[in-house]
């Protein structure tokens, strides 16, 4: 009778590593393809529009990219065997910080550097499309 509870906790266990992990590649294949979305909007961007335009819709996307790994990280900081009050705080908090964030680099990156607005914010938003329209479709 032991054995079967334990055998039972076990399978429990790992069921939830495997969709943890899961969960976890999910999360950083959203950033992944955000990265490269991003990568091939400035390269167009650069070839169309020059040197200006390339580097505003790097930046752009590239605060969209690093934003969503910052949440990815947060989320996925504690293993599998969290406990969901925990994981749910650091939702809130990663999409606290994702926001924070995107305000805060925005800021520098108008401050500092000489971009186009349009591409930088339509790189933006499209990180952003990668995100929603993932986060839509994911079965987890």
């Amino acid at each position: 009778m032991v054995a079967k509870i334990l055998l039972s906790e076990l399978e429990e266990q790992s069921d939830l590593e495997d969709l943890y992990l899961k969960a976890r590649r999910a999360a950083l294949s959203i950033v992944g393809v955000q990265f490269g979305v991003t990568l091939l909007i400035s390269v167009a961007g650069l070839l169309i529009g020059g040197p200006r335009t390339g580097i505003s819709a790097f930046m752009g996307g590239g605060i969209g990219t690093l934003t969503s790994l910052c949440m990815a990280v947060s989320i996925f900081r504690q293993g599998a065997d969290a406990e969901p009050e925990k994981i749910l705080k650091r939702v809130y908090r990663g999409e606290f910080l994702k926001l924070v964030m995107t305000v805060v680099l925005f800021g520098l990156v108008l401050k500092n550097i000489d971009v186009s607005f349009v591409p930088m914010l339509g790189c933006f938003a499209v990180t952003l499309l990668v995100y929603w329209v993932a986060l839509l479709r994911s079965p987890i």
